[in-house]
């Protein structure tokens, strides 16, 4: 049986429900080794099988860390090491050191959320480098991760991001036809801004519709006063963070739920949308425009433009049949390349793969 080393956080998000169920797939044939920076309750459960345990810190940069790794490594000797975020570092840099065949690093962000400090740049590319293998979840991510860390394309493999399929579970739950909704962090280039302007052109035609935004972040005060400036506050609700249970039930009652990012490596909530069978818009650039195919599976607008995000709101509030036959399409799209068992099954066998390969060498 071969050893799996894995690092990410045991928590109720779409992220851990992948890392669990790959978790559990590979530990059918396999050693696994989960290694966690925080350790929280999960929907999806690690098999007993499966040695659960614990970094010093949630986020492991301090000498304690690397040698607690080395020991571990030392004691089970993997052949594969998996990880991402915060837990690549001491992975490939002790993993590289100790010789481990397999060390894979996942990348799920452009570098435009990079701090872009010349010095941190440089000292990310050499610790990318140590990988054998870099996975990205768009090939927006794989372009953009060449340029910007100079790895070569050769070492990246596109798999993409894939959630849990949670319709069964939403059956009770009805679509709002005049409410809208937004998922995710409050920064700059989440492109919220141009939603609640376009909204405000949108609430002139149709004044009873309502805007949930659900998400925390650094420009929360200054989207409120944009909302009041607009004089919009009264039909915008600001939701702060929610637990993933009422996310999926804001995705299945909204009428559309909308992506408005001026770039996104991959764009968590189009799959999260599609997999609860809602309409989905999202802005025409980089990784979100993979996912979406235009006036088939959801539409897309010109990114930074709230007149043409207007036009395409206006489209599906006024023909319901079409938006129903997006959402569905969405739907379909989802399961057959997003989904987690999809996916697992798919990256299990590039893994596996990995690991035969350097056997053969």
């Amino acid at each position: 049986m071969k050893v799996y080393f894995l690092s990410y956080n045991l928590m109720n998000t779409s992220t851990g429900d992948y890392f669990i169920t790959l978790s559990n797939k590979l530990s059918e044939e396999n050693v696994v080794v989960v290694i966690a920076g925080k350790i929280r309750e999960t929907n999806i459960i690690l098999k007993e099988d499966i040695t659960v345990l614990k970094w010093p810190s949630e986020r492991p940069n301090s000498w304690k860390d690397f040698w607690f790794l080395y020991k571990l490594i030392k004691t089970y000797k993997p052949d594969a090491m998996l990880s991402m975020f915060s837990f690549v570092n001491p992975f490939l840099i002790v993993g590289w050191f100790l010789r481990v065949n397999i060390r894979v690093a996942w990348i799920r962000t452009l570098s435009s959320q990079y701090a872009q400090k010349r010095y941190k740049v440089i000292r990310k590319s050499l610790i990318y480098s140590l990988a054998t293998n870099i996975i990205t979840n768009s090939n927006t991510t794989k372009k953009d991760v060449s340029n910007f860390f100079k790895i070569p394309k050769c070492k990246i493999t596109v798999l993409p991001n894939s959630v849990k399929d949670y319709s069964d579970t939403l059956l009770e739950e009805t679509t709002n036809k005049k409410n809208l909704l937004y998922v995710g962090r409050l920064h700059p280039s989440k492109g919220i801004d141009v939603l609640l302007r376009a909204f405000s052109t949108l609430l002139k035609r149709f004044p009873n519709f309502h805007l949930d935004i659900i998400g925390q972040g650094e420009i929360l005060k200054e989207l409120i006063a944009l909302t009041e400036s607009l004089d919009i506050s009264k039909s915008v609700s600001f939701l702060g963070e929610h637990k993933k249970e009422m996310v999926l039930k804001a995705y299945k009652k909204s009428f559309c739920t909308i992506i408005p990012s001026r770039s996104e490596a991959f764009g968590f909530t189009v799959i999260e949308a599609m997999s609860v069978g809602t309409c989905v818009i999202g802005a025409n650039n980089t990784g979100i425009k993979e996912i979406i195919k235009h006036e088939e599976t959801g539409l897309l607008f010109e990114t930074g433009n709230p007149n043409d995000l207007v036009q395409k709101l206006q489209i599906v509030i006024l023909d319901v049949d079409y938006r129903n036959s997006l959402a569905q399409a969405g739907y379909q799209r989802f399961i057959e390349c997003y989904e987690n068992s999809v996916a697992i099954n798919r990256d299990v066998e590039f893994f596996n793969k990995l690991i035969i390969d350097d056997t053969k060498i």
